[in-house]
């Protein structure tokens, strides 16, 4: 049956309008969530982002290609509620300085940035190693 074909039983209509309009909730929040992805190989950080909003729930994934350890820390989770998730362990709260991954593992930080900025991020095992995450409003470009 066609949920958009209107016939004369209000039972059909009613159930298929509340179906269009759940779905269109659904897809609309989805596209509230914002990601943001690093990838660690040859001792270099490669940031792949879109233009990034405010408090809007942003996700940090982060692979490391190497075969060593690194450490993903920045000043941007220092005072902002985060929540971490690698290999089944996740890690919740503010004050967090950063992640260690080892080779060939992956990360995810889940936070709400509030104020525009160059968010800089770091390896504290290997100093030369810094990115950032560009989070720029409309008046600032």
């Amino acid at each position: 049956m066609n949920p958009l074909r209107r016939t004369p039983s209000s039972k059909i209509w009613v159930p298929a309008m509340g179906f269009f309009l759940l779905a269109g909730v659904s897809l609309s929040s989805a596209q509230f969530l914002q990601e943001v992805h690093v990838t660690i190989e040859g001792y270099t950080f490669r940031t792949t982002q879109t233009p990034l909003q405010l408090n809007t729930e942003t996700i940090i994934h982060i692979k490391n290609m190497d075969n060593v350890r690194h450490d993903f820390g920045s000043h941007m989770f220092l005072n902002t509620l985060t929540h971490v998730e690698s290999n089944g362990v996740v890690t919740y709260g503010k004050g967090l300085e950063g992640v260690y991954i080892d080779p060939g593992q992956e990360a995810s930080i889940r936070l709400i940035l509030d104020h525009p900025g160059r968010f800089q991020f770091q390896c504290s095992i290997h100093k030369d190693m810094k990115g950032e995450i560009l989070l720029l409003t409309v008046d600032a470009v």
